[in-house]
């Protein structure tokens, strides 16, 4: 039988952390919390295209535009292409000066 190791909880209970603070706490602390800010905005982001190419694709479909021999539906307009794949719908927009 494997001998416990005494440091473990046995109640399972989160032991406490160990308070180390580093010297560079002023310079780390301004990034750590900007890192997060940014965070916090990517996330809200991230929901805000999923809704949009949500609505994209609603268009598309009610728009009941010509499928191309492979199935997708693709189209520009004003400098940027849309383009519909049906294995996954899966849903391009990009403007005219960025690649892929």
């Amino acid at each position: 039988m494997a001998k416990k190791n005494e440091s473990e909880s046995t109640s399972g209970e989160q032991m406490d952390l160990i308070d180390v603070t580093p010297k560079e706490l002023k310079r780390i602390l301004p990034i750590a919390k900007e890192y997060r800010r940014v965070v916090k905005q990517r996330v809200k982001l991230t929901a805000k295209e999923v809704t949009l190419k949500g609505q994209i694709l609603e268009e598309v479909k009610k728009a009941k535009l010509p499928r191309l021999d492979d199935g997708s539906v693709r189209f520009k307009c004003d400098g940027i292409t849309i383009s519909v794949t049906p294995r996954d719908e899966l849903v391009k927009v990009k403007e005219a000066d960025e690649d892929s």
